[in-house]
């Protein structure tokens, strides 16, 4: 989550407010998410998968699937949030993380949680733009976008500074909606546009153009695992505890509004992946020795 990609937002889809200031309005919200997870992504089903928690801490084991994982590797998770994604790696793989933000109340948050977790040794929060990465060259063993890579408004530069960053021989991996490629009619494109409103985020991009994009930034080795049919059961159960939510609670303050906007946007794309309009992908790319 980025400054420059709320830029992009605000040209493509005119909103009140900032990505920075919408993920500031909703902080409260994805803390009390998930209990600890500290939460606010879709989970992964799978054979054995039985509740939502462990849906969400699929989530996180494939995204890290294929990385270093070992005690001392170095990871940088971009676009952060409150820190659930760094912290779940600090915890159960020893391994030190630095989680980027261009929210900058979400780090101090996220320190807290890492610090009462008994992981802030491991784990390092910034502000900062993660189109301009503030860090230097060759020094992450992996680089992770869980649900942030589609705020990058040029996800070829984007994908540059990943490459710059990483070792050689790092990975870059990310968990993403994306559009599907197929062609879409006047009401899904209409969602398209209500849900880049409610993320405050620039439009989707195909997961073929991804392919293309890593190709361009150097990064060897691009896959864009399909994951629909994993992430479906999230994405409807997301859908059915809102509207039972909003049933019960009909009138809610306008210091809601952000939160409930943000939840309009999830039901948005559950709506475009049921259509087959929108897809969810692990996507990955390895910088060249």
């Amino acid at each position: 989550m980025t400054s420059a990609a709320s830029n992009q937002s605000a040209r493509d889809a005119p909103a009140e407010l900032s990505v920075p200031d919408l993920y500031t309005a909703i902080t409260a919200a994805m803390v009390v998410s998930n209990e600890d997870l500290l939460s606010c992504h879709f989970g992964l089903w799978g054979p054995d998968t039985e509740t939502d928690r462990e849906a969400l801490l699929r989530a996180n084991r494939v995204l890290a699937g294929g990385c270093n994982l070992e005690p001392g590797a170095h990871w940088l998770d971009a676009g952060c949030g409150v820190g659930g994604t760094a912290i779940y790696l600090a915890e159960t793989h020893g391994i030190n993380v630095t989680g980027l933000t261009n929210c900058e109340p979400h780090v101090a948050v996220a320190a807290k949680q890492a610090e009462q977790r008994g992981v802030g040794h491991l784990v390092e929060f910034r502000h900062g733009d993660f189109m301009d990465l503030p860090f230097a060259d060759a020094g992450f063993d992996a680089v992770i976008n869980h649900e942030s890579f589609c705020y990058a408004p040029d996800k070829v530069a984007y994908l540059q500074g990943v490459r710059r960053v990483l070792k050689p021989g790092g990975r870059w991996q990310a968990l993403e909606g994306l559009l599907s490629g197929r062609s879409l009619s006047p009401e899904l494109e209409e969602v398209h546009a209500r849900m880049q409103k409610g993320f405050r985020m620039p439009p989707l991009v195909t997961w073929r153009q991804v392919l293309a994009d890593l190709e361009k930034a150097e990064l060897e080795g691009g896959e864009a695992r399909k994951l629909d049919v994993e992430v479906a059961q999230s994405t409807q159960a997301t859908r059915n505890n809102w509207l039972l939510y909003l049933f019960a609670s009909p009138h809610l303050g306008k210091e809601r509004q952000p939160w409930v906007n943000f939840m309009q946007a999830a039901l948005d794309f559950d709506e475009g992946l049921r259509h087959g309009a929108f897809t969810y992908r692990l996507l990955s790319g390895r910088r060249p020795y």
